[in-house]
């Protein structure tokens, strides 16, 4: 039959010098308690400290790159191998990775050098080609006796198209023309935006503007369309206000 801790404590309390013996007994188990959470606390170090090595030989592993090779050993006796005929030759293996650590960085400050010099050249290429362009488009612009160039050349701009080996063409709709055909035709569909020579009146003095119906202001703020649309009114006001 088996009695609990309690029921032994119970019978103790009932004999001579029960007591002593209880006490005796109680420190007896404190004692085994402690040493048993002692072992614990032992193991668990331990089991701590093997998965530390274990997470570190698995780092060197995928460092070696040896990690999921089938022959581990093989591959491990070959590095030292190499190792050690490089030991012979007078090279120490730490000082060969601090100079492969240091020429990586080298090669990686000369890319980023690299790379931004190539990122400048194309801005300032790309700028060349955009101030060509432009001086290109001004110069159909004035053969074509447009008024205002630099006001013409705002509007025209968002046609413009620059492909992959410079060449810039001009958008008419759907279909891809010259810059000097592109600003021809604009000017021929929108001849308010085209200088005409002042009339005189009668006497030899020059004919009376009529009032400006839409400033300058108001055709930056137009897109080609709205220009289109309400050409009739421009070519009475700005056109006149332009003269």
């Amino acid at each position: 039959m088996k009695y609990t801790l309690e029921q032994i404590y119970e019978a103790l309390d009932k004999i001579e010098d029960g007591q002593t013996m209880k006490a005796d007994l109680q420190d007896a188990i404190h004692k085994v308690r402690e040493e048993a959470a002692k072992n614990r606390t032992e193991k668990n170090k331990a089991r701590d400290e093997a998965d530390k090595n274990l997470a570190e030989m698995n780092k060197i592993l995928e460092k070696l790159n040896l990690r999921g090779n089938e022959d581990v050993d093989a591959s491990l006796d070959s590095m030292v191998e190499s190792l050690k005929a490089m030991q012979s030759a007078g090279n120490d293996p730490r000082q060969l990775g601090l100079q492969m650590k240091s020429l990586q960085k080298q090669i990686k400050e000369l890319t980023d050098k690299y790379d931004a010099s190539e990122k400048r050249a194309k801005e300032e290429h790309d700028q060349r080609v955009r101030t060509a362009v432009r001086s290109k488009v001004m110069d159909a612009l004035t053969q074509g006796k447009a008024v205002k160039p630099d006001a013409m050349y705002k509007i025209l701009e968002g046609n413009i198209t620059i492909d992959e080996n410079d060449n810039a063409f001009y958008k008419n709709g759907e279909e891809e023309v010259s810059l000097e055909d592109g600003v021809a035709q604009w000017l021929k569909d929108n001849q308010w935006a085209v200088k005409t020579e002042t009339q005189t009146g009668a006497g030899g003095g020059t004919a009376a503007k009529k009032p400006t119906a839409y400033t300058m202001e108001d055709l930056k703020n137009m897109t080609p369309a709205e220009i289109n649309a309400h050409w009739g009114e421009i070519s009475k006001g700005v056109h006149n206000e332009w003269q």
